[in-house]
């Protein structure tokens, strides 16, 4: 089964898409199956069928997503990165509360 079911995750790969669109120096990519975008050529999103991984989102921000998502680490077919935060995502409605998050992942990765 794939990662990322592009018809099932369609609207959220949309949402997502719109949310990212306008940041500067954003690029989206598909690695290994997955949309993935990078800042300035530093992966800080992933998307799963029914989530998103913030790949570089700062510990200090991490208590405060755990406290209003459903979170674990980013599940890679048994490969688990625990680096990564997923955070699953039942409604594309639930991204713009999730937007912080994604630009603290976003902005680390510019900084690197």
């Amino acid at each position: 089964m794939p990662y990322f079911d592009p018809a099932r995750g369609a609207s959220l790969r949309t949402a997502f898409d719109a949310l990212v669109a306008d940041w500067p120096d954003v690029t989206a990519t598909t690695m290994f199956g997955y949309p993935s975008y990078r800042a300035d050529g530093t992966l800080f999103a992933v998307l799963v069928t029914d989530g998103v991984a913030l790949t570089r989102l700062p510990d200090d921000r991490r208590d405060g997503l755990d406290g209003q998502f459903e979170t674990g680490p980013f599940d890679a077919g048994g490969r688990t990165v625990t680096k990564w935060v997923q955070v699953t995502i039942d409604d594309v409605d639930e991204l713009e509360p999730l937007r912080p998050f994604v630009a603290a992942s976003y902005e680390s990765a510019l900084a690197e």
